[in-house]
């Protein structure tokens, strides 16, 4: 078994350019390096699949959720969401400083190509990350479900969006997507601002619309430079012929989700903060 295990390990890491990029942290912390990234290798690259059939069972069950919801009144869920949503913001901030160091030093030491192109060491501390960060994809799926339960609106946005993401995170995982520091390290950043404001907004703290206006435009960054991301690696791998750790595959399915969140979520934006609507009239 372990024979089989190193081998998809080796054969994963000759698909890389030349060598990964190990960068040492200036600290580890206690669950930043004691993962077996062998084994892992192995899982990811069998069984990513599975997410497939996870996320159809995510989206029917939130279809049979909703139905099951129309007889019944909104469920008070006030204090669930504020530990829900607290949590998922704490991580992400902590997420989002700890992947900061090895991102910033590959663009900035290392280069642009390389930060495209070249994995970092999987059993690095962004390696570990990058699992937490799969890890947290189907976690996810549970902001779904406190949606349903309290009888709010379930945009195509939404269930789209965590559909895609848990399923193409997974199948980056299993090819050690080097590309995956830039996605991993923009959606860190993205969802500490939006879990903190849901945080706030769960506490019953009025926030300023300005705030929830700056999160958007923060995601469609986010959606811009993944589509420039995308691009960039193709021009990289078609026009100038050189060696990328991203399979084709990957690279199609990351231009078809992120030019479709880029659209849905600049309609998003145009439909909540620069159409005006009447005014309901007050009745007398």
């Amino acid at each position: 078994m372990l024979d089989k295990v190193n081998s998809v390990f080796d054969r994963n890491i000759s698909r890389l350019p030349s060598t990964t990029i190990r960068y040492d942290h200036k600290f580890v912390l206690p669950f930043e390096h004691s993962l077996d990234h062998v084994g892992i290798t192995y899982y990811m690259q069998t069984y990513w699949h599975l997410t497939v059939y996870l996320g159809i069972f995510y989206l029917l069950s939130m279809k049979w959720l909703q139905k099951w919801m129309e007889s019944r009144k909104p469920f008070n869920l006030k204090g669930a969401l504020i530990c829900w949503n607290g949590g998922l913001a704490i991580f992400s901030i902590l997420g989002a400083l700890r992947t900061s160091e090895e991102f910033i030093h590959t663009v900035t030491k290392e280069g642009f190509y390389p930060s495209l192109c070249q994995c970092f060491d999987p059993p690095s501390v962004s390696g570990h990350w990058f699992l937490f960060f799969g890890i947290s994809k189907i976690v996810e799926l549970g902001d779904t479900v406190f949606l349903v339960l309290k009888k709010k609106p379930l945009s195509f946005l939404h269930s789209w969006h965590h559909f895609s993401v848990l399923i193409y995170t997974f199948h980056s995982g299993s090819e050690y997507l080097a590309a995956g520091r830039w996605f991993m390290w923009m959606n860190f950043i993205a969802h500490s601002l939006m879990y903190s404001y849901f945080t706030i907004m769960a506490m019953g703290f009025k926030v300023s619309k300005s705030f929830a206006r700056i999160v958007t435009i923060v995601q469609i960054l986010q959606m811009i430079i993944g589509v420039s991301v995308s691009f960039a690696i193709l021009t990289i791998k078609k026009y100038f012929e050189l060696p990328c750790q991203q399979s084709n595959a990957n690279l199609y399915l990351s231009f078809v989700i992120y030019t479709s969140y880029m659209i849905l979520f600049i309609n998003f934006f145009i439909q909540a903060y620069c159409i005006s609507r009447p005014k309901k009239e007050k009745s007398s």
